[in-house]
């Protein structure tokens, strides 16, 4: 089982540490503690922000084969607080490396030649133009069984068009509850989440899960034929950063190995909760005793 993410590799700049980040980077190397083959596609600065990232995507065993190095702008970081909830607030830095992500037909007959199971991209990297073009050159030239689009909408790096243009190709959405109800008034003039799922549905014919998170309770995974409200959040929340990820790369795990929507909702809704009473996106765990722990 192989994955191959497309995007920002980051800092997470929080006011008393740095820490690697980035949504397509977190599920790469969560991907990969579950026990999958994972690779990004991402660009770093030749800076000690980038020599730090890359050591850092090495230690996590993510594949680097498709990290590019930029000689002229540097590694990707935000500004991130947390609230009393421990929810972030992302202040996104423009202009850096992941925004000139490239793909040139070299790059494309590699990433053909690995056969990956699921390609996953989101809305961040895409606000640059060059990366932009770079992952629909990819999502125009490459047969995946699996497209994971996580909408992972950041104020104000997205637009209805950006949007428009990466749904047709997801045949998995991800998308929060607050981004539903975005969603839903943008395209569909309702913003009631089973309205708006029945809409992608009908609109999106390659899409056929949808993972709607919901924080603390937990998240609704559809499908074209039935629905599966999970909760399995029971710790406090500690740092939200990456929890999200963490639920993508549990889902994506659990479903490419053949375990089902629903068992692999379980999976992720585990995965989300464990990392958000952790510090940091990219915690410690053994897989195996973590799900026999939460599962008994």
């Amino acid at each position: 089982m192989s994955v191959l993410c497309f995007g920002e590799i980051l800092w997470d700049c929080f006011p008393d540490q740095s820490r690697i980040g980035g949504a397509p980077y977190n599920v790469a190397a969560h991907v990969k503690k579950l026990g999958g083959d994972s690779y990004v596609i991402s660009k770093l600065g030749d800076d000690d922000l980038g020599h730090a990232a890359m050591d850092k995507i090495k230690g996590h065993g993510v594949g680097t084969e498709f990290v590019q190095v930029s000689k002229d702008q540097p590694t990707g970081y935000v500004q991130v607080v947390l609230d009393e909830r421990a929810i972030p607030t992302f202040t996104i830095i423009p202009d850096t490396a992941y925004d000139f992500i490239e793909a040139d037909d070299e790059t494309i007959e590699k990433i053909k030649a690995k056969n990956f199971d699921l390609f996953y991209f989101g809305t961040v990297a895409q606000k640059g133009e060059v990366s932009k073009a770079a992952v629909h050159k990819i999502l125009d030239n490459v047969e995946f069984k699996e497209v994971f689009f996580d909408i992972n909408i950041r104020k104000p790096f997205y637009s209805k068009e950006l949007i428009a243009e990466s749904l047709p190709y997801a045949t998995i959405l991800k998308i929060n509850e607050d981004e539903c109800a975005m969603v839903g008034d943008m395209f569909f003039d309702t913003k009631e989440e089973t309205a708006v799922i029945a809409k992608l549905f009908e609109t999106y014919e390659k899409m056929h899960i949808i993972l709607v998170t919901k924080g603390p309770n937990g998240a609704t995974i559809y499908t074209r034929d039935t629905h599966y409200d999970q909760n399995y959040c029971i710790s406090p929340a500690v740092d939200t950063v990456g929890s999200g990820d963490a639920l993508s790369a549990g889902f994506i795990t659990a479903y490419l190995r053949g375990d089902g929507v629903e068992k692999a909702g379980i999976v992720g809704n585990i995965m989300g909760d464990y990392v958000a009473s952790q510090q940091g996106a990219i915690p410690e765990y053994d897989p195996e005793k973590l799900m026999a722990e939460r599962l008994k």
